[in-house]
């Protein structure tokens, strides 16, 4: 009775703070996901909207100020916590490994506005030496003896005990300011004020105090402090999640299967409540996982008790994909961007495993028995593997051997090689899906690349095989298509096999030709000029002169075609008739085909 005593009351506690966490959790998420004006009202009109506020996650709270837009956050800012304020100085006035002081005098602007004495106390209490790197940037501090004449460029100082002076020299402006960015006052501008209305307010507060922050400023070593004050945001940053970038680029490293690793049965199958003193996970993530991506759906069949867990996971993803891209996420545009992609790597890592036996309830497994990272990484396997076999072929290519560009290969394979050639292959979508790339996100996507891809190896093989004489072409567009179909209209013709262009009246009888059963080549009776031809069915008279253009290819380097290459002619051969079968030969304009070298009169 004594034991069912004691412990009632703490598990009473225990279930109210959970329920009280789970209740902030759903209006945050509520919060998130409204547009700015009502998400401000929200957070501000609440009965108790300080302990709301200081409950968002750091990372949410930064997405929500930037969704809602600085200025107007000033009020939500004044009554966040000390450690939100620490996490929006991390993430934005950094730029790589140095201290951006534009965006300094920004964020302190923000949060001097919003709290003007609880941000002095605050930034000299714990981060002096931060506050004197800034100060150290903008200031001159002059000492004067109460026996010292004054130096004769003392107009421009200022004081206000008669002993320490200060004052803010010109500096030289950005010769390149962002033309996105309204600056009605110059960054020195900027600044010089910020800093006067500090310190005078710093020195209202406590004077000995503002002596002190004046010395202190006078002695700052610039070099140490910023590479002291690096090491402290890269150890809190690495705490949720965002890594260094040596260490987030991890992620993208290729994962064998055979190498995954698998959770514990204790946390998969666990329904403990969690515990109401470790934070939650950000949850600006979760709303943008939407779409037809395999991942996502499947999450749909995950168990509830586990889904806590993943967001916690997926979070610490994103993070350090974030790490690894070295993004600055601050609008809905770019994190949606960023949870797309990874959903992509995880789709796709999911169908990797699965290949041919894809199915939600088999993806949704996957999901809860191995981590999110090494589905990831299985999925950046898939298209690494692809840029490699590229990277490794073009290296020895007979494209680049003779020096010729990426759109010698035409519009569409200059696409899909421009995907695969960047640090982060990418799949060639056309628009098909509105972007013109986006990541790989299935294995039909790396199937359709790995088909393009086999044929432009299989087209630069036959090239090389047939040598032609680059340093002959002078003039005209010169693509794959170009070069292959001139040097078989010229041997065709009888003509030199060369890449100078073909005279007019020596192409015409074999462009009437192209469009005849006769499987020689050889022109049919003259027409009128506004007459269409009489053509033959489609499908036959495109298959005589593939089957033409195919046999010139054989056998001009002495062995029968990959069958990448055959279709690849066949479809070259189709699309000359559906672009000229009714031009007349009189009528040809070398300007408007770029399928041959033509001479122009």
């Amino acid at each position: 009775m004594n034991e069912k005593s004691v412990n009632t009351p703490t598990d009473h506690h225990l279930t109210n703070r959970q329920n009280r966490e789970l209740k902030l959790r759903s209006q945050r998420s509520q919060i998130l996901k409204m547009d700015s004006e009502s998400a401000l009202d929200a957070v501000l009109d609440g009965p108790a909207p300080a302990t709301l506020i200081q409950s968002f996650p750091d990372q949410d709270l930064y997405f929500l100020m930037h969704q809602i837009g600085p200025s107007d956050f000033i009020p939500v800012l004044s009554l966040a916590a000390s450690e939100q304020w620490e996490y929006i100085l991390d993430v934005e006035v950094w730029d790589g490994d140095r201290l951006d002081t534009r965006i300094m005098t920004r964020a302190f602007n923000l949060l001097f506005k919003a709290d003007p004495e609880r941000f002095l106390r605050w930034i000299i209490m714990e981060k002096p030496d931060y506050f004197e790197f800034y100060l150290s940037r903008h200031m001159d501090i002059f000492i004067r003896e109460h026996d010292e004449v004054p130096p004769e460029d003392f107009d421009d100082y200022m004081t206000m005990d008669d002993k320490f002076y200060f004052r803010f020299p010109e500096t030289t402006k950005e010769e390149d300011p962002d033309p996105d960015e309204e600056m009605p006052l110059s960054e020195e501008t900027q600044a010089s004020e910020l800093i006067d209305a500090m310190v005078r307010k710093l020195a209202e507060m406590d004077l000995s105090v503002f002596h002190g922050l004046m010395l202190e400023t006078m002695n700052v070593l610039p070099a140490e402090t910023e590479e002291e004050q690096f090491r402290l945001k890269t150890i809190r940053l690495a705490e949720k999640g965002f890594l260094p970038f040596h260490e987030a680029i991890g992620i993208y490293q290729p994962t064998p299967l055979t190498t995954l690793r698998k959770r514990p049965k204790t946390i998969v199958f666990s329904s403990d409540p969690f515990d109401p003193d470790l934070p939650l996970p950000p949850q600006c993530f979760t709303q943008f996982l939407a779409g037809d991506d395999l991942f996502v759906k499947a999450l749909a069949l995950v168990p509830a008790d586990f889904m806590l867990t993943l967001e916690s996971e997926l979070a610490a993803l994103v993070n350090k994909v974030i790490s690894a891209d070295r993004l600055k996420i601050r609008d809905t545009k770019n994190l949606e961007k960023i949870i797309r992609k990874t959903t992509a790597f995880l789709s796709l890592g999911l169908e990797s495993m699965l290949e041919k036996n894809i199915s939600l309830e088999s993806a949704a497994d996957l999901i809860q028995t191995y981590y999110l990272e090494d589905l990831f990484r299985t999925g950046s396997r898939a298209g690494v593997q692809l840029k490699t076999a590229v990277h490794n072929w073009y290296r020895h290519s007979f494209i680049l051997q003779q020096n010729l560009p990426l759109s010698f290969l035409g519009e569409t394979f200059l696409g899909v090689m421009g995907g695969l050639l960047l640090d982060r292959p990418l799949y060639f979508d056309n628009y098909q899906t509105g972007e013109l790339y986006r990541h790989f996100a299935s294995l039909s996507d790396i199937q359709i690349t790995r088909e393009a891809v086999d044929r432009i190896m299989g087209i630069d093989r036959l090239l090389a095989r047939l040598n032609p004489d680059i340093s002959s072409f002078k003039k005209g567009v010169l693509t794959y298509k170009s070069l292959i179909l001139t040097l078989w209209a010229k041997d065709r013709l009888g003509l030199a096999p060369d890449l100078s262009p073909i005279d007019m009246a020596a192409f015409k009888p074999f462009f009437t030709a192209l469009f005849t059963e006769d499987p020689g080549l050889k022109p049919t009776a003259s027409r009128e000029p506004d007459t269409k031809p009489d053509l033959p069915g489609p499908e036959h008279s495109s298959d005589i002169r593939a089957e033409d253009l195919a046999l010139w290819a054989s056998e001009t380097i002495g062995s029968e075609l990959p069958d990448p290459v055959t279709d690849l002619l066949r479809e070259l051969v189709n699309e000359i008739r559906e672009e000229y079968a009714t031009v007349h030969p009189d009528r040809i304009d070398p300007r408007f085909m770029p399928h041959f070298l033509l001479k122009r009169g």
